[in-house]
């Protein structure tokens, strides 16, 4: 099977590619395909896996090389508008433009990576353009699945360089409150792969365990092995910080990330989830 990966390189990308390309051929468009070829020189599959660059050209891609299935891992945390880089941009225009060429050639299945609280009418505007993405996507006709996971934990995960990073500088840590239902990077992978031979599914992708984001930044400070006490406080102290955030180099959050924190990143219950897909649910801290 031809699989056609966008975002590849990145945090999920990188278990998908490793595994899919043991038994698929692998089409990967990147900026930096030397950095790319870099990441994978190691993998005995690496003759799997078709280097492409790209720049705007996400549709004209998916005409040429004809993929069976597209899985769409493409996101942003933060914007960076003098780049041009919005949440609208990557999250539904580069959707769309995929959704609309692999309608062209017909692909057997278009996969989402999207995210827990995807909402068209959600005041985040993250939200917002994930579930604006999701209704195009059904809209379209096409075979699909839809992932939406709470935050994914792994080796990798960009939490624990920012933390490792604001230590030195910071002798505390401030947690807003509400809750969080952590994934594992496993179960993500595993649940991508899985999902290639099912159809037409949302899954929100959590694990059994639900903290809070206090009880997350500890256990992200003790897997760096930093020592820093971390104090909880309300949502109203960020919003607040937020005239003082906003001319800080790297704002430690965003008005649109207190808009997602007004509510629990946790898993509804109303779709199926991980233990659906595999049958059970690894350990989140546990990688």
């Amino acid at each position: 099977m031809k699989i056609f990966i966008t975002g590849g390189t990145g945090f999920v990308g990188r278990y998908l590619v490793k595994n899919l390309s043991e038994h698929h051929q692998i089409i990967l468009p990147t900026r930096d395909i030397k950095k790319a070829e870099n990441l994978f020189k190691n993998l005995k599959s690496q003759q799997n896996i078709t280097f492409i660059h790209f720049q705007e050209d996400l549709d004209h891609l998916i005409k040429k090389y004809k993929p069976d299935v597209v899985i769409n891992l493409l996101g942003i945390l933060h914007e960076n508008r003098k780049k041009g880089v919005t949440y609208e941009k990557i999250h539904f225009e580069y959707t769309k433009k995929l959704v609309d060429s692999s309608s062209e050639i017909g692909i057997k299945l278009f996969i989402q990576m999207s995210a827990l609280g995807a909402d068209p009418k959600s005041k985040s505007r993250y939200q917002r353009t994930k579930g604006v993405a999701e209704e195009y996507i059904i809209s379209s006709k096409l075979d699909y699945i839809i992932h939406r996971p709470s935050i994914i934990l792994g080796k990798e995960q960009k939490l624990f360089e920012d933390f490792e990073k604001f230590s030195k500088i910071s002798p505390f840590f401030l947690a807003p409150s509400g809750k969080v239902q952590p994934v594992n990077i496993l179960d993500v992978r595993d649940s991508f792969i899985n999902s290639l031979n099912i159809k037409n599914e949302i899954f929100e992708l959590c694990g059994d365990r639900i903290v809070s984001y206090k009880e997350l930044f500890e256990f992200a400070l003790k897997y760096k092995n930093i020592k820093r006490p971390v104090f909880e406080m309300p949502l109203i102290f960020f919003k607040f910080m937020l005239p003082i955030f906003k001319i800080m180099p790297e704002p430690p959050m965003t008005e649109d990330q207190i808009y997602m924190l007004e509510k629990d990143n946790v898993c509804s219950g109303n779709f199926k989830g991980v233990r659906d897909i595999l049958g059970n649910v690894r350990n989140p801290f546990e990688f």
